[in-house]
């Protein structure tokens, strides 16, 4: 009688203590900050598990919250932007230098920075909390405490398995542990797929050209970047800020899907041979053209960290000539424009050489934050000066566009030149005066993107309703430049309106899932102030 009246009175008094709210609030911010979907059950088991620990562990429990609040207060504005880690924020965060950081860092609103700020100070708060009990009893409260949290832990490998996944400890819902799980499992992958990469980059291509018959000298690849099909007018966009596309004559198509939705996983894909998934970084367009005997130069106006750090550089660094406007370390330049690349591509243009060539453009293009490609620049304001900006930068694409066409036609060769976009973009903060556009992987923009082919031989502006795949890029580029090879299997014409077949995509976490299944993010074309 004597311990249920105890445990009673225990009881009560937790039930009115105001940490208990606290504990609550907090854990429900930590859980939003880490990118997870809202959930009152994972709030509650982190908020039970608080205060367990707090009872019989406190100083346990300060370290605890200690770290996690620091960590959630860190990825808070990351979280709201881009959800919770996977593969391709891990490997971003790999790939990116300090000029792209600092561009990541001055996008997100000013209060994703409150809400990191508020969750470090209850973080504070929590560790302050004095410790007046030096040790208390062991009460069926905490035991059942203690199995809520154990069976709260399960119900995420149990639903995979009813889902028809298998069943693995690792995979449960509770957010911290989740985040936990998330950034060690991806950052192996990571690391193991750059370990791949090097390795192959560093090998001898193989294949096996069996006919080189280009019907142009001078072929050009133009890769934009975060260009979403629905900003460009020539692309049946709502404004008119690409005059030159619009016009020019050539094979516009307009259900073009890029193979991702970042740069490095989107232009791996679409770039290199891909075998079971995994590219083959050894075998890609440049080292087919170099191996079918054309003359190969690679430009970027993006940055390169090293020489095989990420996949785009190893490509690059397999042309006959390369050259980087950024180095990608802490000196890089960050004004260099995409029309800088124009002074290279006139030096090669402006030299008669006998075999076919291969010039590659690598464009900053429209990467956020895009009112730093304008230099604050824009046309028509559209919802948000980012967005303005963002259109904008569109039209610089375009113009770029329409000078190397310029220096083509002045070249006096016969040329052919193509143009698309690594990914598109997704809105976030939808319709506030911060509106911007981010990197994503649940909408169909975020893998629309403009394609184009423009030859000297073109007399008609002629718009390809058929849906192409990225991961066709390969075929593609055989069929565009003549170069037929053993591992290159072409199953239909890629300039033409005969039917492809479903188009794949590969998401954030490196599942292939179909286009056609995911859902919508309209550019809502009204103009606010």
């Amino acid at each position: 009688m004597s311990l249920i009246l105890k445990e009673s009175v225990a009881l009560r008094s937790q039930a009115i203590n105001p940490w208990i709210g606290f504990y609550f609030l907090q854990s429900m911010l930590i859980n939003f900050a880490l990118g997870y979907e809202f959930s009152v059950l994972y709030a509650v088991v982190l908020t039970c598990a608080l205060s367990v620990l707090w009872r019989h562990a406190p100083r346990a429990q300060k370290i605890f919250l200690g770290i996690t609040s620091l960590v959630a207060a860190s990825y808070s504005p990351f979280g709201q932007a881009y959800g919770a880690p996977n593969f391709n924020t891990l490997l971003a965060l790999r790939s990116t230098n300090m000029e792209e950081s600092t561009e990541i860092l001055t996008i997100f609103p000013w209060y994703h920075y409150v809400i990191g700020l508020f969750i470090f100070a209850l973080g504070v708060i929590s560790i302050r909390r004095r410790v007046t009990a030096p040790s208390v009893p062991w009460l069926k409260w905490d035991t059942l405490g203690v199995m809520f949290c154990v069976a709260s832990y399960f119900i995420g490998p149990v639903q995979n398995h009813f889902r028809g996944f298998e069943f693995r400890l690792i995979d449960t819902g509770v957010p911290v542990l989740r985040f936990v799980r998330d950034v060690a499992y991806n950052y192996h992958e990571v690391v193991e797929e750059e370990e791949n990469m090097a390795l192959l980059s560093s090998m001898k291509d193989t294949w096996t050209v069996t006919a080189v018959k280009p019907k142009y000298h001078t072929y050009v690849v133009v890769i934009g970047e975060s260009a979403r099909r629905d900003a460009l007018g020539a692309f049946g966009g709502h404004w008119n800020n690409t005059p030159f596309a619009s016009q020019a004559n050539g094979n516009l198509f307009i259900d073009y899907i890029s193979a991702s939705g970042s740069t490095q996983k989107s232009l791996g894909l679409t770039l290199n041979r891909v075998v079971d998934n995994k590219p083959q970084y050894q075998d890609n367009f440049v080292t087919l053209a170099n191996r079918a005997g054309f003359q190969t130069w690679w430009f970027s106006n993006q940055g390169q960290i090293g020489e095989y750090d990420t996949a785009i550089a190893s490509i690059a660094k397999r042309a006959d000539e390369v050259q980087f406007l950024k180095r990608g370390d802490f000196e890089a330049d960050k004004n260099t424009r995409d029309d800088d690349l124009l002074k290279l591509t006139n030096q090669v243009l402006s030299t008669k050489r006998n075999q076919p060539q291969l010039i590659v453009l690598h464009l900053m293009g429209s990467h956020p934050q895009a009112c730093d490609r304008t230099g604050g620049k824009y046309n028509e304001f559209v919802q948000s000066k980012e967005t303005s900006c963002y259109l904008y930068s569109i039209t610089q694409t375009d113009d770029l566009l329409g000078k190397i066409y310029s220096q083509l036609r002045n070249s006096g060769e016969s040329f052919s030149m193509v143009y698309f976009s690594d990914h598109g973009l997704a809105f976030k903060e939808r319709g506030k005066e911060v509106q911007y556009l981010a990197h994503d992987d649940h909408f169909q923009q975020n893998f629309q993107v403009p394609f184009m082919v423009l030859s000297s031989d073109d007399t008609k502006h002629r718009l390809i309703k058929a849906r192409r795949s990225a991961n066709d890029f390969l075929s593609f580029f055989s069929q565009w430049t003549g170069i037929t090879a053993e591992q290159i299997k072409n199953s239909y014409r890629f300039i033409s309106e005969q039917k492809a077949g479903p188009a794949y995509v590969t998401n954030f976490k490196l599942q292939k899932v179909d286009y056609s299944h995911l859902g919508t993010d309209i550019f809502d074309t009204r103009k606010k102030r």
